[in-house]
């Protein structure tokens, strides 16, 4: 009997020890002006800061201004040569502060977020949509969106790349992308991860491809997975 309570408890402790285990991490990360908070696979993320918004030099393109932001960085869904795995938190202040062109990524998508939460749902979602950090290449597709409700405010979800006007794309190009705005108006949110898939085995042109062809479980990382961490997103 004492043998069987003994196994009994043994199971217990194991199972409430893979639900530790499996339970996300919560991470922060703020400059200040902003706050971050998400829940993730684990603690495998770096913070890091930029205080104050400067505009890039006048003859340097728009992606080397520096944006009042406070990020966290996904290290587990990092691949070396791909855009960086980053959870970041915007202040719309510091973005109208430094550049225009740059400003305007959060007035239309704060005017497409208030026609999404109007009842239009996905088809307010206009190509391109908006995107930061500033990118030095074009938005080349925006497909299979969805709308995400994070913990403080509304954001759009979609794949997309960025290269040369009319470029293919391929596995090494592929962005899980969600842009949104907080409830009150004050912040920015922008979550870009690497995805691929494996049956995309040849460069393709995305403008002309059915992406609801390729298996929803083929993609790592899997879609359903991060649509959960962005939901666990809060930004103050």
């Amino acid at each position: 009997m004492k043998k069987n309570i003994t196994i009994i408890l043994l199971l217990l402790f194991l199972l409430s020890f893979e639900a530790v285990i499996a339970e996300d991490v919560a991470l922060e990360c703020s400059n200040m002006a902003a706050t971050i908070q998400l829940k993730a696979p684990s603690a495998n993320a770096r913070c890091f800061t930029v205080m104050n918004s400067v505009s890039a030099p006048a003859d340097k393109p728009l992606s080397e201004a520096r944006l009042s932001s406070a990020a966290i960085s996904l290290d587990d869904y990092t691949v070396a040569g791909k855009i960086a795995a980053e959870a970041t938190a915007f202040t719309i202040n510091g973005l109208s502060s430094v550049n225009t062109e740059i400003y305007k990524n959060a007035t239309d998508l704060t005017t497409m977020i208030n026609a999404v939460n109007s009842g239009s749902g996905t088809s307010a979602v206009n190509f391109p949509v908006p995107f930061l950090p500033i990118q030095d290449k074009t938005q080349l597709f925006a497909a299979l969106p969805e709308i995400i409700q994070f913990s403080t405010g509304t954001a759009v979800r979609y794949l997309t790349a960025f290269g040369d006007s009319g470029a293919s794309v391929d596995n090494s190009s592929l962005i899980y992308a969600v842009q949104g705005i907080s409830q009150d108006g004050k912040f920015y949110l922008s979550l870009a991860i690497p995805i691929s898939h494996p049956q995309l085995t040849t460069a393709i042109n995305p403008a002309g491809f059915d992406w609801n062809t390729l298996p929803v479980e083929g993609w790592t990382p899997a879609i359903a997975a991060l649509d959960t961490l962005a939901r666990s997103i809060i930004l103050r």
